[in-house]
């Protein structure tokens, strides 16, 4: 079996790397033949059964690699790990920015491209059971009888940064057998700047804890805001923020941590998609972690779910007020992510999509000069929103640390 994941940026960035790079990984583990490239390298050789479009818009390089993978015989798959074919997208941007209808509007031509690109695919691929169900207009996954709207393989950890997470992990609790104090730390560890409401669901409940338990400190990282009944905190040297790091240096960040903590904003369904990668890479450090109960994540050994403040209450002050049945916890999480790992079977999924025929011939994608600059703008576009966002980010941090007295931001 050979398969192509085709992704539209760098394999770097975490979605590529989740849902193509270590999906590679598991097929070649099989013994399969497994590639990914970008959607802008030109001159890309379909010579495979199975074609993933992973997050690509349709009008471009996704209709572009669907028509060679057509032309060859070859399966082609569209594969998503967020809300990006429905409008739902654009709504969400829309809420997080609403001052930004530029953005808005970039968010709903994404949405409308990839939802034609699901149409336009012979199956569908997921990373949770929850985003599978909305998508409606996806074809059936093989064996299924059109009872779900896609196939799912739910995340995994890949084999870099499983090494990169023993190791830290192994210093960790080596730290952790000589520390002379009782100190608890609490970490958020924000994978983009755009979960301001995400920390702020659960501000009330985490300065109740910090109140009451004077040991417990709070590790921020990312340009998240800083909720209002969280400032005091940070004032009096309780709240310590870190910069984003990349995500190999991210297993020694978390291993500064107790307490993994996960919250979302469960008022809009595009983060009720959202998988357990979070619980998986503390899980890889020994960190036990608290997460937002929402639809698409699933209870597991190492972690509490929580809906309310009342249960973000109850969970905060079992694991701060009791070390043991934090640490019981802990190993909960690593014994419940080995298992995670175990149960991923990629090849079996890939293995019902094989196409009928043996695949013999090949196709180039060589796109034309007006789809690279098309691509080329879209991509500028991008850079341009991401870029604008991050700079009002932190001069809107800034402002804020200027009226509540300094401080690091």
């Amino acid at each position: 079996m050979r398969v192509l994941f085709v992704y539209p940026s760098q394999p770097d960035d975490a979605t590529n790397r989740y849902r193509c790079v270590h999906l590679c990984e598991a097929l070649s583990a099989a013994g399969h033949t497994a590639e990914h490239v970008s959607a802008g390298q030109d001159g890309v050789t379909v010579a495979h059964d199975i074609v993933v479009l992973h997050r690509l818009p349709w009008g471009g390089p996704g209709s572009a690699f669907a028509a060679a993978a057509r032309k060859i015989g070859a399966t082609v798959v569209y594969s998503a790990d967020d809300l990006i074919f429905d409008l739902e997208h654009a709504r969400h941007t829309g809420i997080l920015f609403p001052d930004d209808p530029l953005r808005y509007r970039h968010s709903k031509r994404e949405a409308e491209a990839n939802l034609a690109t699901l149409q336009n695919t012979d199956h569908a691929l997921f990373s949770t059971e929850f985003l599978a169900t909305l998508a409606p207009q996806a074809p059936p996954p093989v064996g299924a009888g059109g009872a779900t709207g896609g196939a799912v393989v739910r995340n995994f950890l890949g084999t870099e940064l499983l090494a990169l997470s023993h190791a830290a992990r192994l210093r960790r609790e080596a730290f952790v057998r000589v520390r002379q104090d009782d100190r608890v730390t609490l970490g958020y560890l924000s994978g983009s700047p755009t979960h301001d409401a995400d920390l702020a669901d659960i501000a009330e409940p985490l300065a109740v804890a910090l109140e009451r338990f004077a040991n417990a400190r709070l590790l921020v990282v990312g340009t998240v805001a800083l909720p209002g009944p969280l400032r005091r905190f940070e004032e009096s040297g309780r709240v310590r923020r870190h910069p984003y790091v990349p995500w190999r240096e991210l297993p020694g960040l978390i291993a500064q941590v107790d307490i993994n903590l996960a919250p979302l904003d469960l008022t809009r369904p595009f983060n009720h998609a959202k998988s357990e990668i979070k619980f998986l890479e503390a899980a890889a450090v020994g960190v036990p972690t608290l997460a937002a109960r929402s639809a698409a994540l699933l209870e597991t050994e190492g972690a509490l779910l929580c809906g309310t403040d009342s249960e973000w209450g109850e969970a905060l002050a079992s694991w701060l007020s009791a070390p043991e049945t934090r640490h019981a916890a802990a190993e909960a999480a690593i014994a419940a992510l080995e298992r995670h790992q175990a149960g991923i079977d990629v090849a079996g999924i890939f293995a019902a999509w094989m196409p009928a025929k043996a695949v013999t011939a090949t196709a180039s994608v060589t796109r034309p000069r007006k789809s690279k600059l098309v691509g080329k703008i879209f991509q500028s576009e991008q850079k341009f929103l991401r870029r604008w966002h991050y700079l009002r980010r932190h001069w809107r941090l800034a402002n804020e640390q200027e009226r509540h007295g300094g401080g690091t931001a």
